[in-house]
C-alpha cells in the first residue's frame, strides 16, 4: 500500500492472537486487495488516509464463544514473501509483536541479517573486488585475485565445526552470545585495518578471513537460537523466518542499489571503514546480552564433548572437511606453480569424497550418496567470476562497466531469483529429482555459454546493449539456479536421520559451500591454463567454453547418486533404524519457504544439541512436525537470499546463482 505517512496509523494496545484477515477497499470501484495476516497484537485505528482504510483486526474468539464465521480471503503472492511487502501499519505491528514475544532476539536478528550480513557484507563484497583490482593492482592477475577471495571464505566451509565448538566450549559462561560478540569485534578490527593500513595481497587474506568469520559465526549462533525459539513457540516460527528473510533481502537489495555509487564516490578503502560499523552493532547487542540465553554457572563451565563422542562419524567428517579446506586454501595462495595447484585441487576433492563415503555410509547409504552428490556436483561448476569481472570493468574490448552498473546488477538478479521460486512452486514440485536436476544442469550449461556471446560481442551485432544483456543474463541465471537448489534442499532434509537432523543438514550445506570453493579454485586453474593474465584476454572465449562443458560432468552423477523419487515421496532407507519416513502431503508452495520452524536454523547451525536437546539433557524424539525433515527445509534457500550478494560463491557475471548456505 502506498501512503503519505504512517503516522496516521496509531498503534493500539496489544491484543490476543490474531488469526483472521480483513480486506481493504479501494476507491473508484477497484477490486479489494487481501492483506497479509498480522499475528499478535497491535493494529491501526480505523482511519482513512489517501483513500485507503487501515485494516480492522479481529481478535481470536474467547473461550466458550462460537468461532467467527468469515469467508477466507486468498492472499496475493507478494504478500507472503517477508514482512517488507507489508504496509507500514502491518510492518510496525509485526515487528513490535515479535519483540513482545522474543525480546532482544528481534534486535539481534535484524542487526545480523539486515545490517551485518545483508547490507554490510553486500557493500563490502564489491569493495573487496575493487580493492584487489585497483588498489593492489591485481587486475593483471585475475586468477590470483580469485584465489585470494576464495581462500578467505574458509569460515563458510567450517560452519559445522563452529557450531560444535560453541556447544562444547562456553566463553564467559555463554554458548552463543560471547561467540557473536567476539566474531563481531574481529570483523570490525579487520575492516578498519583494511581501510587504514597499507597491505600486500598476501597480508590481505587474514583480514578477509576475519571478515567472513564475523558474518558466518553470528549466522550460526543466531540461527541456533532461532531454532530453539521456534521450538518453544511453534505458532510464531513462520514469523521469525519472515523477519529473518525480510531483513536479509531488504539489506541485500539496498546494498546492491548503493554499493556501486559508494565505490565510485569514496573508494574501496573508505568503504571498508564504513563497513566496520555493522559489526559494532552486533558487538553492542552482545554486550547488552540481547540473545535470550542463560549464563552457565561457573561450576558447570567445562568442555562438553558428549555430542562429539556420540556421533563420531559426523565429527570425523567435519574435522576432515575443515582440515582439507584450510590446507587447500593456504596452498592455493602460497604455491606459485599452476600445475601443482591443479594437482592439489584434485587430491583435495578426491580425499574429501572418500571421507564423505566412508563416514556417512555407516549412518545410511542414501545419506552418503546425497552428500557425495552435493559436493561433487558443485565441484563440476568451475567459475570465472573475478576474471570476468576484470574483463567487464577494465579491458578496453569489454563493456567497461562502471561500479554503479556492477552494483546494480544484483538487484536485477533478485528478480530472477523470485521468479525461479514462483515457477518451481507452481509447476515443478511433482517432478522427480532426476528429471528436474537433469533439466537444471543442461539448462545451466546452455546458460553459461551465453558468456561466449558477451565475450565475442555478438550481442552488439544484433543491437542488444551490454548492460541489458548482462542484466537479463543475471536474472536468467538466478531463475535456473532455483530449479536446482530448491529440490536439492528438500532431498537433503529428507535423508537426514533422526536426532541429528540439524547437524546433518548443516553438514550437507557446508559440503555445498566447500564444493563451490573447489569450483572457484578450478576456475582459477582454467585461467592459468588459458594464460588469462597481464591484460591478455585473447583466450577468454575458449576458457568460457571449457568451463561450460565441464558442467556436463555432473550429469552422470544424477543417475548414480540421486534417488528416482519426487519431492513428495518419502525416502526409503533414510532412517538408520529401518523405519521409513511418513509420506509428506505438503504442497511446496511459497508459503512453505517462509513457514519454517527452524529448518533454516538447521541449515546454518550444525549443532544438533540446541534444537533437539531437552532440559534434562535427553534427546527429544523427532516428530512429523519437525521441519528439518519436511518440505519446509526449502526455506534454507539462501538466499531467498538475495544471497546473490551474500553467498560465498559468485557467478561469472557478478551475481550468484548458487546456494549460500
Amino acid at each position: 500500500l502506498k501512503t503519505d505517512t504512517a503516522a496516521k496509523c496509531m498503534p493500539r494496545t496489544p491484543r490476543p492472537y490474531l488469526t483472521t484477515t480483513k480486506t481493504m477497499s479501494r476507491e473508484n470501484g477497484t477490486p479489494e486487495v487481501a492483506l497479509p495476516p498480522v499475528l499478535l497484537g497491535g493494529g491501526c485505528t480505523p482511519k482513512s488516509f489517501k483513500g485507503h482504510e487501515c485494516p480492522e483486526f479481529v481478535d481470536a474468539p474467547t473461550e466458550g464463544s462460537p468461532p467467527a464465521q468469515e469467508k477466507p480471503v486468498a492472499r496475493p503472492l507478494l504478500s507472503r514473501v517477508g514482512g517488507y511487502f507489508m504496509g507500514p501499519c502491518q510492518l510496525y505491528t509485526f515487528i513490535t509483536s515479535l519483540y513482545a514475544k522474543f525480546g532482544g532476539f528481534v534486535t539481534v536478528g535484524i542487526l545480523q541479517y539486515g545490517v551485518n550480513q545483508g547490507f554490510g557484507n553486500g557493500i563490502g563484497s564489491l569493495a573487496q573486488r575493487y580493492f584487489l583490482k585497483d588498489t593492489l593492482g591485481l587486475q593483471a592477475h585475475p586468477s590470483f585475485m580469485q584465489n585470494i577471495r576464495t581462500a578467505s571464505k574458509i569460515p563458510w566451509s567450517i560452519k559445522p565445526v563452529l557450531g560444535m565448538l560453541s556447544d562444547a566450549v562456553p566463553i564467559f559462561g555463554y554458548h552463543r552470545t560471547s561467540y557473536v560478540g567476539l566474531a563481531a569485534a574481529l570483523g570490525a578490527v579487520a575492516y578498519v585495518c583494511l581501510g587504514s593500513i597499507p597491505l600486500t595481497a598476501a597480508l590481505t587474506v587474514p583480514f578477509l578471513v576475519l571478515i567472513n568469520i564475523s558474518i558466518a559465526t553470528p549466522d550460526v549462533m543466531v540461527d541456533a537460537t532461532a531454532a530453539k525459539l521456534s521450538k518453544d513457540a511453534p505458532e510464531r516460527a513462520s514469523d521469525l523466518q519472515s523477519l529473518v528473510w525480510g531483513a536479509l533481502s531488504f539489506g541485500a537489495i539496498l546494498s546492491s542499489a548503493c554499493s556501486g555509487k559508494l565505490v565510485d564516490l569514496v573508494g574501496p578503502k573508505t568503504m571498508f571503514l564504513m563497513c566496520s560499523v555493522p559489526p559494532l552493532g552486533l558487538l553492542v547487542s552482545s554486550l547488552r546480552r540481547c540473545l535470550p540465553e542463560e549464563r552457565v554457572p561457573p561450576s558447570q563451565r567445562k568442555v562438553d564433548l558428549s555430542f562429539l563422542k556420540q556421533h563420531k562419524e559426523v565429527t570425523a567428517l567435519a574435522a576432515c572437511m575443515s582440515l582439507i579446506s584450510v590446507t587447500l586454501s593456504s596452498l592455493q595462495i602460497a604455491v606459485e606453480s599452476a600445475q601443482i595447484r591443479g594437482m592439489i585441487i584434485l587430491i583435495s576433492g578426491a580425499a574429501l569424497s572418500a571421507s564423505i563415503y566412508f563416514c556417512l555410509r555407516r549412518i545410511t547409504p542414501i545419506l552418503a550418496k546425497t552428500a557425495l552428490f552435493c559436493f561433487l556436483r558443485e565441484c563440476c561448476q568451475p567459475s570465472l567470476g573475478d576474471p570476468m569481472f576484470v574483463w567487464m570493468t577494465s579491458d578496453p574490448t569489454g563493456p567497461m562497466f562502471s561500479p554503479v552498473v556492477m552494483g546494480a546488477l544484483g538487484v536485477v538478479g533478485s528478480v530472477g531469483l523470485f521468479l525461479g521460486i514462483v515457477v518451481y512452486n507452481k509447476y515443478l514440485t511433482n517432478v522427480s529429482y532426476r528429471k528436474i536436476f537433469l533439466l537444471a544442469q543442461v539448462t545451466m550449461v546452455l546458460y553459461n555459454m551465453s558468456d561466449l556471446i558477451l565475450v565475442k560481442r555478438w550481442n552488439l551485432k544484433v543491437g542488444i546493449p551490454d548492460v541489458v544483456f548482462v542484466a537479463g543474463d543475471d536474472a536468467l541465471g538466478e531463475l535456473i539456479g532455483r530449479f536446482f537448489i530448491m529440490p536439492l534442499f528438500v532431498l537433503c532434509s529428507k535423508v537426514c536421520p533422526d536426532n541429528v537432523e540439524a547437524t546433518m543438514f548443516a553438514m550437507l550445506m557446508a559440503l555445498l559451500n566447500f564444493g563451490g570453493t573447489i569450483a572457484e579454485f578450478f576456475g582459477s586453474a582454467l585461467c592459468d591454463a588459458f594464460s588469462i593474465k597481464d591484460g591478455n584476454f585473447d583466450l577468454l572465449p575458449e576458457a568460457v567454453i571449457a568451463k561450460s562443458f565441464c558442467r556436463l560432468a555432473a550429469i552422470p552423477l544424477i543417475y548414480v547418486l540421486v534417488p528416482n523419487l519426487t519431492p513428495q515421496d518419502p525416502v526409503p532407507g533414510a532412517d538408520p533404524t529401518g523405519v521409513e519416513s511418513e509420506p509428506s502431503n505438503a504442497n511446496f508452495d511459497l508459503e512453505d519457504v517462509l513457514a519454517v520452524t527452524g529448518a533454516r536454523a538447521g541449515a546454518a547451525s550444525p549443532s544438533g544439541t540446541t534444537p533437539l536437546e531437552c532440559d534434562d539433557g535427553t534427546k527429544e524424539q523427532p516428530s512429523a512436525e519437525k521441519p528439518a525433515m519436511t518440505s519446509t527445509s526449502i526455506a534454507s534457500l539462501a538466499h531467498l537470499s538475495t544471497q546473490s550478494s551474500l553467498n560465498p560463491g559468485e557467478d561469472d557475471a557478478g551475481s550468484n546463482p548458487q546456494a549460500a548456505v
